[in-house]
């Protein structure tokens, strides 16, 4: 081999290897830089489009707003985060002038810790058993074929109640009211009507009526429930 081949295969070699060394040294970390900008690209449009989705969110929370605050003083007159007995009772002495029954009497218990509602169990399935006969066949008779068994029904359990993580014993409590009304039968479920609609969120657990001991309507004796809020309090809150 010539010297003049040595040297063309050496000066392949060398092109070869500034090439490789051009890749790797310039152009390669100049690719990765690339597709890492595309990736970082890539992520801050995701951040802005979600930022966008908030920022409309806000802007339409912020035209609601005094739809907003109006629903958020009528949830906090119904359920209100202090007893407010008074105000109660006087929202009732309103209902009775206005359905023409009086208030004779009336009690608001201590407000006990909320308790959710346990889910009603299934009931217990009866087993029946029928007596055998001891009554003799008679030996002309054509066998009657053993009736077929069904299945006894399976109990099943009644609707859960629906309740809220929310609600606990620590921030909701429950206040046991009772009073008495006298009056018209028909003014007096108007009354009653009136007293579960109101601004103050009020349950009636039980209702009992007779006649009037003054001798003219029904005294009617009303049990129910109000309830109270109990805000977190700032520093609850930080924690």
């Amino acid at each position: 081999m010539d010297k003049t081949r040595l040297w063309m295969i050496g000066s392949v070699i060398v092109m070869v290897a500034l090439v490789a060394l051009g890749w790797v040294v310039g152009i390669q970390p100049q690719l990765d830089q690339a597709a890492a900008a595309d990736t970082q690209t890539a992520q801050v449009d995701q951040t802005i489009t979600a930022n966008t989705a908030v920022l409309d969110r806000l802007k339409k929370d912020s035209a609601n707003l005094p739809a907003l605050k109006k629903t958020l003083a009528s949830l906090a007159a119904s359920v209100p985060t202090e007893s407010a007995n008074a105000a109660f009772m006087d929202e009732l002495n309103g209902f009775a002038a206005a359905n023409g029954v009086v208030i004779s009497g009336w009690a608001i218990a201590d407000g006990q810790p909320y308790a959710a509602p346990a889910a009603p169990a299934a009931p217990v399935a009866s087993t029946g058993s029928s007596a055998a006969s001891t009554a003799t066949p008679s030996p002309s008779a054509t066998p009657t074929p053993a009736p077929t068994a069904t299945a006894a029904p399976v109990p099943v359990a009644g609707m859960p109640p629906v309740v809220s993580p929310l609600i606990t014993a620590q921030n909701f409590t429950v206040v046991p009211v009772s009073f008495t009304v006298t009056g018209g039968y028909t003014n007096v479920v108007a009354f009653l009507h009136a007293a579960q609609t109101g601004q103050r969120l009020f349950l009636v657990d039980g209702f009992s009526s007779g006649p009037a001991s003054g001798g003219t309507g029904v005294d009617a004796k009303i049990n129910g429930y109000t309830y109270v809020l109990t805000l977190p309090t700032a520093a609850a809150a930080q924690k």
